[in-house]
């Protein structure tokens, strides 16, 4: 989608490759990449982080109700939360 935009672009007058404005779009598009990348890897390690703690939520339901530790296989499934 990028390399398209850019390449659409340098094809306006004034916006050729090496220009101040292609270098100005290039190190745009460059540092929102750079930055939608570490946005994406706080994302994943709060999702992490919840479904972490979902897990044990989980876990002391199932505890609570049956007396006993779930297996491995309800504590990493969460949808078979309700099948108790």
């Amino acid at each position: 989608m990028e390399a398209c935009s850019n390449l659409d672009n340098r094809k306006k007058p004034g916006c050729e490759k090496g220009t101040g404005v292609d270098g100005s779009r290039t190190n745009m598009t460059n540092s929102l990449t750079k930055k939608f990348k570490g946005l994406m890897i706080d994302f994943q390690a709060l999702r992490q982080k919840i479904q972490d703690e979902y897990r044990k939520v989980v876990e002391r339901r199932v505890m609570t109700v049956t007396g006993t530790r779930p297996d491995e296989e309800l504590s990493l499934n969460p949808a078979l939360e309700f099948e108790l």
